[in-house]
């Protein structure tokens, strides 16, 4: 199986029915929400990207608000585990996301 990208705006969820682990790479995630949060999901793991924040693979560390946040932007999935960037208040406020799912076997 080839590259899949998972490119756009709104939530996004993808559950890897590959038969194999995958590669999840972002790109890019940004917030665009002046008061609300992104909860990232995977493996049984969550994270929250707060206001105003984009992650990304490339891109610098955002410290506008005072702290640095880090989060992951490369995980593995196994085979039937899902990954999800859901908005905790309105889906527009996902502004853009780029994610690769490279799996296992190339």
């Amino acid at each position: 199986m080839a590259a899949q990208v998972l490119s756009g705006s709104g939530n996004v969820s993808y559950t890897n029915s590959t038969g194999q682990n995958v590669r999840l790479v972002i790109n890019y995630l940004k917030n665009s929400s002046p008061t609300y949060s992104i909860t990232v999901s995977f493996q049984g793991v969550s994270f929250v990207l707060p206001s105003y924040y984009t992650i990304g693979k490339s891109i610098p560390l955002d410290r506008t608000q005072g702290n640095a946040i880090g989060q992951p932007t490369e995980i593995a999935l196994s085979n039937g585990a899902t990954f999800s960037a859901i908005h905790d208040d309105r889906s527009e406020y996902i502004e853009g996301y780029n994610i690769i799912i490279i799996p296992e076997a190339g």
